[in-house]
């Protein structure tokens, strides 16, 4: 019995999703062909990798033979020609212009990872993941929840994917990106910073890892139950003690908005104990 061969995926971008996705698709076996600008007005750096998995041994000889003799770069159509679907791993506000500017996409079936972005002129992909500048494990990969637009059937478009997959109405993506801005970017913002703070004091930034990894897990274990310290307790002494030792300092305004928006709780769990 003969085994089907996957159809073609191209992928349009060079940031460090396209390379996550380029690793993924190889070790699960997809062949994809890889277009992207090389810089603002200069002409089209495209890698083709018609078989996924190469062997070390064929990868070396196709590099050699690019030193040897520059191989032809062909343009997007060329590299769009053989692929079912054309994946966009740009940046979310050039999906709609890049569109519109390269006519060869018009019969193609578009795919955007953006968890903002809504259009009809591409499908809606996101993958609530954070892509770090090392490659992760297959396991990882196949765990990553996609956010698809309402209607899109994500098996059809990646066959060989088994992750899992959950719908969005189009009126809610912004809000949906939003949070995972919020829950995602802002944390690292604050762990940065944290460490920053950390570092100044003489402490070692290292001394976080366990305090944020069982943040973490006890999230995940147990949302309800995960928040501690003096905002749970309604400890508002701490809490003013917090805000004068930060005080003239930009994270003393970040303190603050969550005292606010935590407002009520906090009220509430100090009359419980008065």
């Amino acid at each position: 019995m003969n085994r089907q061969v996957p159809e073609t995926i191209a992928i349009v971008g060079n940031g460090r999703v396209a390379h996550h996705m380029r690793h993924y698709f190889d070790a699960v076996g997809q062949p994809y062909t890889h277009w992207y600008r090389s810089g603002p007005g200069t002409a089209s750096h495209p890698t083709s990798h018609p078989r996924a998995n190469q062997s070390r041994l064929a990868a070396f000889k196709h590099k050699l033979k690019k030193l040897i003799k520059p191989s032809h770069r062909p343009d997007l159509a060329a590299t769009v020609a053989q692929a079912s679907v054309v994946l966009l791993l740009i940046n979310d506000d050039q999906i709609i212009p890049f569109l519109e500017s390269h006519p060869e996409l018009n019969d193609k079936t578009c795919v955007h990872f953006s968890g903002s972005l809504y259009t009809e002129q591409a499908l809606g992909c996101h993958p609530l993941m954070t892509f770090g500048g090392d490659f992760y494990a297959l396991e990882q990969y196949r765990s990553i929840p996609f956010v698809v637009d309402e209607g899109v059937d994500f098996q059809s478009l990646f066959p060989l994917l088994t992750n899992p997959v959950a719908s969005i109405k189009p009126a809610d993506k912004v809000k949906y990106h939003a949070c995972c801005v919020m829950a995602g970017n802002f944390s690292q913002m604050l762990w940065q910073a944290m460490g920053k703070e950390f570092a100044a004091m003489g402490l070692p930034e290292h001394l976080m890892a366990p305090y944020l990894l069982q943040n973490t897990q006890n999230f995940i274990n147990n949302p309800a139950q995960a928040a501690t310290g003096p905002f749970v307790r309604g400890d508002m002494q701490t809490i003013e003690k917090h805000l004068q030792a930060l005080q003239g300092h930009q994270l003393a305004d970040f303190y603050r908005a969550f005292y606010h928006w935590q407002k009520p709780t906090v009220d509430q769990q100090h009359r419980s104990q008065s």
